[in-house]
């Protein structure tokens, strides 16, 4: 079911997903339908959630180990920024633009289970290494947001309007890198070995 609603949205908005569609395209009752989710922003909730989760579980599998955090923030910014350059991305905000006033209800759900539990997720991991000594003690949300921000820079806005173009696998790993780097001397250990967290 969350697939079929996952296609229809993403075909016609919410002009072309309702409960009775998703029912038809999935090949079960409207009843089953409604048993899962009682209502279209329910709907909409799990449409995003199972997105979120499919985005960001890389973190489940990331290494705890010490010298590999860098590697960690690395690997979690380039499966992201991969999904935030992507096509399936840039229509989703472009039709969260143009339906946000139609739909007040819409746009803080995106808000709140995409970028806010992005951020989240990734100050979760800062967190976990400030825990263990890896890094001194600080504003992870904080930082975490900042990350984001360094790694997104202005090609997001410009990639919403077809004012530039997609970066490259090249160009996209640099930024992430930069901004990991960036980060992790902002908040490293002072007297710590800086290398601890550069593993190649």
């Amino acid at each position: 079911m969350l697939d079929a609603a996952r296609s229809l949205f993403y075909s016609g908005g919410l002009k072309g997903l309702t409960m009775e569609g998703v029912a038809r395209t999935a090949g079960v009752s409207k009843v089953t339908v409604y048993a899962h989710f009682s209502d279209l922003p329910g709907l909409i909730r799990a449409v995003i959630l199972a997105q979120r989760n499919r985005m960001t579980g890389l973190l489940e599998d990331l290494s705890t180990d010490p010298s590999q955090l860098r590697i960690a923030l690395v690997e979690f910014g380039l499966c992201l920024m991969r999904y935030l350059t992507s096509d399936e991305f840039l229509i989703l905000q472009r039709m969260l633009a143009s339906q946000a006033t139609q739909y007040p209800w819409l746009g803080p759900i995106f808000y709140q289970e995409g970028a806010e539990a992005t951020r989240d997720r990734l100050a979760g991991l800062l967190e976990k290494a400030v825990e263990r000594g890896d890094l001194e003690p600080h504003d992870c949300p904080r930082a975490a947001e900042q990350l984001l921000g360094m790694w997104q820079g202005f090609q997001t806005t410009g990639l919403m309007i077809n004012g530039c173009p997609k970066p490259t696998p090249e160009i996209l790993r640099q930024r992430v890198e930069s901004g990991v780097d960036l980060i992790l001397a902002a908040h490293a250990r002072t007297g710590g070995p800086e290398t601890e967290t550069r593993t190649p």
